[in-house]
């Protein structure tokens, strides 16, 4: 237990110190356990190793006693096309006044995951996991963009405070906890529950020209004195905490055939006073909901298919799926032609967001044993787009247009408890531009490629 104990506080330690960037699906992974990364993330259906309780807590029972700790290096290339300002646009500003490319700093992240696995007798075991999920910590440096006005003009005079100049981008890092019971209740069914605790931290720069599109700023000036809104951007990194519940099932149909369910409650958080003034209902951000419906498929002991198909409801949580409508219901002067609630304003409650659909996520995967010691994987996922086109300019900050995943995987047993698991990803390009109101009917981009590669150590113990 002391060696369990000792594991368990590494794990701890590692995943809260190293800074996350897993935005794949959204800003969610497309895979948490070791194994099934190598699989486009499918699993519901299929438990292989300890993280697996992440995607469905009730296969945790199948998985036995095991500690799996991973890391993997992930690099997000980032970049967008700027407007015509020379036809009025607002922004974003790109490397010259008609557009241009500006890519975004920082794309090399170390990313930990911890596992453990312990079964309490033959039908019971309990785990726990950590695991992360990020914002991609973009940074677009102001030298990039035309006469070094930055991203949304923070160095120009047409920002009304003069906050936020120079560099401009977001940090999202999120650590999730799930701590998980999974229980056979028969030959053929497993439940399980997870409560799930949660941090997250933020952090925004260079957003100061959106101040006057604030429900702070805005409801100052109507009452004839404007007062800079304090909490938009440019106040350092910010943590919430929170907690969700999850639920989960493995049917056995038959040797070759097993159905995997699970439903992740939204992870209810403590607000960003920091940036109340950014996000709506004055700085909530709380974490979707998810569901997965897994199918897997086994013909033989050496092949397997697994089929997932995975559910975020990113639209519920007001920051993320709320619509840009700054110019036409957030307009004081009516100098956009539009009105003015302050409701729509951001920090309002129908504040701006980043306008995002729910994700609808395809995963396939398949595994082959080799031999006893060596397992190849494959893997491909698709994801709708969730970002409209109309949307764009705000989603620079977050370009999370990511579609497509293919991957590989390796495990080999190194000895009778221990065993080492490879795997790569790959998300080609995806492109996404459009016309919106801050853009006077220029078509701005914004695009993101992905490159993942992993290693996890693994110990099986009794």
């Amino acid at each position: 237990m002391k060696i369990k104990r000792i594991a368990l506080a590494v794990g701890i330690a590692c995943a809260a110190t190293v800074p996350v960037a897993q935005a794949t699906n959204g800003y969610m992974s497309h895979g948490y356990s070791p194994i099934s990364r190598g699989m486009a993330g499918a699993d519901t259906a299929l438990p292989q190793d300890a993280a697996s309780m992440i995607d469905n807590p009730a296969g945790l029972i199948e998985v036995g006693n095991r500690a799996d700790v991973a890391v993997n290096w992930f690099s997000p290339i980032r970049k967008y096309t700027g407007s015509d300002l020379t036809a009025g646009a607002l922004g974003p500003v790109g490397s010259n006044l008609t557009g241009g490319e500006v890519e975004s700093r920082n794309n090399d992240f170390l990313v930990p995951t911890f596992a453990l696995s312990y079964a309490l007798d033959a039908n019971s075991a309990v785990g726990a996991a950590l695991y992360g999920n990020g914002g991609m910590n973009t940074q677009y440096g102001s030298q990039y963009t035309a006469f070094d006005l930055g991203t949304y003009g923070g160095n120009s005079s047409n920002n009304l405070f003069g906050l936020g100049g120079g560099n401009t981008g977001v940090n999202l890092e999120q650590l999730g906890l799930a701590l998980t019971y999974s229980r056979r209740l028969n030959e053929s069914f497993d439940l399980g529950a997870s409560l799930v605790l949660a941090m997250q931290s933020f952090e925004a720069k260079g957003l100061g020209a959106f101040a006057g599109f604030t429900e702070t700023t805005t409801q100052t000036c109507m009452s004839g004195f404007c007062v800079a809104a304090p909490n938009l951007t440019d106040n350092g990194k910010e943590w919430s905490y929170g907690a969700g519940f999850q639920i989960g099932g493995l049917w056995k149909v038959n040797p070759m055939v097993d159905l995997g369910l699970s439903y992740r409650t939204k992870v209810y958080m403590t607000k960003f006073d920091s940036y109340s003034d950014l996000f709506a209902n004055g700085g909530e951000f709380d974490i979707p909901a998810v569901a997965n419906i897994g199918l897997a498929f086994k013909p033989t002991e050496q092949l397997k298919f697994a089929l997932d198909v995975q559910q975020i409801w990113y639209s519920d949580v007001d920051a993320i799926g709320n619509t840009n409508q700054l110019t036409s219901m957030c307009d004081m002067t009516g100098q956009f032609g539009g009105t003015y609630d302050a409701s729509y304003c951001l920090g309002g409650s129908n504040g701006a967001g980043f306008g995002w659909k729910d994700a609808t996520i395809i995963k396939f995967g398949v595994q082959y044993a080799i031999n006893p010691e060596w397992t190849v994987r494959a893997g491909y996922s698709h994801m709708n787009q969730i970002i409209p086109e109309s949307e764009v300019p705000f989603n620079v900050l977050a370009p999370a247009v990511i579609t497509d995943h293919w991957t590989i995987g390796l495990t080999a047993k190194v000895k009778k408890n221990y065993e080492i698991t490879g795997w790569a990803m790959y998300a080609p390009e995806e492109t996404v531009s459009g016309v919106s109101s801050f853009t006077a009917g220029s078509s701005p981009s914004i695009s993101m490629k992905q490159y993942e590669v992993g290693v996890a150590f693994s110990w099986l113990f009794n």
